[in-house]
């Protein structure tokens, strides 16, 4: 895993959980974190996750569902995924470990670990790194050809299958262990007041979500949490308030258009459907309840987590954001 000519550092060696800044983290499913995998079939609809791909595998001879995540260039996290943050952070590796759908699963997926709250989503057990021969392997069952896994010979400039580009050159294709669930439908007209709570307990814990629809629901359960936010986290020392309560806004607003665009196509009776009322209020900013778009994740409280508070205190307030000239990098 030497990383020579990469703008990112290398993945730990030892692996240790990820990712490596203060936090919550995810650690691997093995001591190594690789497995001997069998993949079976490829899960889900790939036109739609453009984070990776997602197949039932066989891994200690038990079944699970394995995303394996794309890479993505510094550039694109920094002016797209981070929100075109107004703030540059110090290195582009800050930018994968807060930005990128892998990290940001790795955190969200800690938090829920730390919380003992895993119940609030489809279960995840830890992240493998994939061997070159297991890479070349699951590439030749997608693409349909040979694909050399000799990354120094592989295409770069995120042409590739993984979207791998220069800063990426010789790092694992990184993947999370989930629990497989069977093929169920997003949600029912019965599991919204559940939808709610959870979206909700997700906050309390400093968790935004980011990506409520749909196709992130199987079974009344978030399944995906590559766009998710979890405090301690950049975003609320580099936005206006403005843009703060735009974001939360878009949780209950997601969710509700979820509600009614599922409803609508699959021809509910409106008349005995109850959609929470704090819900909506949520949605237009007029909670009472609460602070007018419901639980505000920046409130969690993640020093209780931390040996070193005010290291880490340190940490956001010196060392996260850049000085020096881009130019520099």
């Amino acid at each position: 895993m030497n990383s020579t000519g990469s703008h990112l550092a290398s993945l730990p060696n030892p692996p240790k959980p990820l990712p490596q800044v203060p936090g919550p983290k995810l650690a691997p499913f093995t001591r190594t974190a690789t497995a001997t995998i069998q993949f079976i079939q490829e899960l889900g609809n790939p036109e739609q996750d453009m984070d990776g791909r997602v197949w039932k595998v066989n891994i200690q001879e038990k079944e699970y569902a394995l995303k394996m995540f794309r890479f993505h260039c510094y550039k694109f996290l920094r002016s797209s995924l981070s929100g075109n943050a107004m703030r540059r952070l110090a290195s582009p590796q800050l930018y994968a470990d807060y930005f990128e759908p892998f990290h940001c699963e790795c955190r969200a997926y800690g938090r829920l670990k730390e919380e003992n709250r895993e119940d609030l989503a489809v279960r995840a057990y830890g992240y493998l790194l994939l061997t070159p021969q297991q890479e070349a392997e699951i590439s030749r069952l997608i693409a349909g050809v040979d694909y050399d896994p000799d990354y120094a010979k592989a295409e770069l400039k995120g042409r590739n299958l993984w979207g791998r580009w220069e800063e990426h050159r010789h790092l694992p294709v990184r993947a999370i262990v989930k629990e497989l669930v069977s093929p169920q439908d997003p949600f029912t007209s019965a599991q919204l007041s559940d939808l709610w709570r959870d979206l909700e307990d997700l906050h309390r814990l400093g968790i935004l979500v980011r990506d409520i629809n749909v196709f992130n629901y199987m079974g009344g359960k978030l399944i995906d949490f590559g766009r998710a936010w979890t405090i301690p986290h950049p975003w609320p020392l580099n936005s206006a308030p403005e843009q703060i309560e735009r974001l939360r806004q878009q949780e209950p607003s997601g969710l509700q258009g979820a509600i009614v665009e599922w409803g609508i196509g699959n021809g509910w009776d409106w008349g005995k459907v109850v959609i929470p009322d704090e819900l909506n209020k949520c949605v237009t900013g007029e909670s009472q309840e609460t602070d007018r778009y419901g639980a505000d994740p920046r409130l969690y409280d993640w020093r209780k987590w931390e040996k070193n508070p005010a290291a880490v205190d340190k940490f956001y307030e010196k060392e996260l954001f850049a000085e020096e000239p881009e130019s520099t990098w």
